[in-house]
């Protein structure tokens, strides 16, 4: 009898040991299915977040083949398509939002000068660096770095010798921090540029750009009359005055080419209207594009102060005629522009830009993704040059958006 139930016993228990081992072996597959369907539509939902933003960049590039590249205007359909990120697209099952920004409104990572770059609050040390970083020589600076710097950190690597591709390159440079490069600066002592208080700076992040480049355009479309190149009749015929082209010319002939316009304008004999007629109808290169000029009409306060020796009546004169310059030479009209003021300015500065930046954030379901495209436009034709995620995981502080789009448009059907 008591074999009976201890068989029994065993059996049940044996039983009851499989059931557990059965109800084991279901959970974990139970368990590994629904992470393997959450992995699965995660994906599902990145890809149309993805194709979302694809759709926004080809709706942004249409809005851009009207732009007048030659004189920025912020009213026309690029500048104000997506309200920045207020519209939310509908792209099928997803949405996408946007803002297209001319790139001139920043400072150029690749041609700013060392004057400028110190008032971005940079330190000598990190100027050196920076400088060291994209240009060719082998030697670096007295407070700079090259190889034999980057050489001996724990992962090592090479000076890039050439331009940044990104902003975020320059998280491989000496002393460039994600902390430094994204939060407002801490020293402050050597300029403000920004209105307020130090604590109302902006990020260097905010103020950067590694694409930024211009027609070599008349605002009207036309070619530009080469100082380097015309003659005393051709300098006239664009209607520059007579005295002023013979001593364009006699200033060539003595002294060789001229390689920027405040050369010209330290020509004897150039006056402020000279200068004005100059601006509009002249250039010192044969060059089409010109890379790193800051827009009058786009720039915020802050990039405008970057500009080495510019003074407080000569920044406020620009914002106070901000989007209404129509032709470069108006920059003369405004007060505290002489002759010698733009001589000292004027190559810093443009009108017209022909690379863009689209933001983007595409999303579907509990999946959001950022994307920043550069644009290039030729005769009407946009180009796709470059997509780079943004500095931060979650750039929309750094972009001045809203967390959530207010309206929506329809970009495109749901598909069956």
């Amino acid at each position: 009898m008591n074999v009976k139930r201890t068989q029994r016993g065993s059996a049940f228990i044996l039983a009851l040991a499989t059931m557990v081992v059965m109800v084991l072996v279901v959970t974990s597959f139970s368990v590994r299915l629904e992470s393997h369907l959450k992995s699965e539509t995660g994906r599902l939902e990145r890809r149309r977040a993805d194709n979302a933003i694809q759709a926004g960049i080809a709706r942004a590039m249409a809005s851009l083949t009207d732009a007048n590249l030659n004189v920025l205007d912020t009213n026309e359909e690029w500048a104000t398509l997506g309200e920045t990120g207020s519209v939310a697209f509908i792209v099928g099952d997803a949405q996408v939002r946007l803002q297209i920004l001319d790139t001139t409104r920043y400072v150029n990572l690749n041609t700013a000068t060392e004057q400028q770059l110190e008032k971005l609050n940079l330190t000598a040390e990190q100027t050196a660096a920076l400088l060291d970083w994209r240009e060719e020589q082998l030697q670096p600076r007295q407070l700079g770095a090259k190889d034999e710097y980057y050489n001996t950190l724990p992962t090592p690597y090479n000076t890039k010798l050439r331009r940044f591709e990104s902003v975020s390159e320059i998280f491989l440079v000496r002393g460039f921090t994600p902390y430094f490069v994204l939060n407002p600066p801490e020293n402050t002592t050597a300029s403000l540029i920004s209105a307020g208080n130090a604590a109302d700076q902006p990020s260097l992040a905010s103020l950067l750009t590694t694409d930024s480049q211009s027609p070599n355009l008349r605002a009207d479309g036309s070619e530009r009359v080469n100082l380097n190149q015309a003659q005393n009749a051709q300098l006239v015929q664009a209607g520059i005055s007579n005295q002023a082209a013979q001593a364009i010319v006699q200033r060539r002939n003595t002294q060789g080419q001229f390689t920027s316009f405040s050369q010209v304008f330290n020509v004897n004999g150039i006056n402020v209207q000279d200068a004005e007629t100059l601006m509009n109808v002249a250039t010192v290169t044969a060059e089409t594009f010109l890379p790193g000029k800051i827009n009058i009409n786009t720039a915020p306060e802050a990039v405008i102060r970057t500009i080495p020796d510019i003074t407080e009546d000569q920044v406020q004169g620009i914002l106070s005629r901000q989007g209404t310059f129509e032709e470069f030479g108006e920059l003369a009209q405004v007060p505290g522009f002489s002759t010698n003021a733009l001589s000292q300015l004027v190559d810093y500065f443009t009108i017209s830009c022909q690379t863009f930046l689209i933001r983007l954030e595409g999303r579907k379901g509990t999946v959001t993704s950022y994307m920043e495209a550069v644009v290039t436009v030729t005769n009407g034709q946009p180009k796709l040059i470059k997509m780079n995620r943004p500095l931060q995981r979650n750039p929309l502080v750094l972009w001045e958006w809203e967390d959530e789009a207010i309206t929506d448009q329809t970009l495109m059907e749901p598909t069956n």
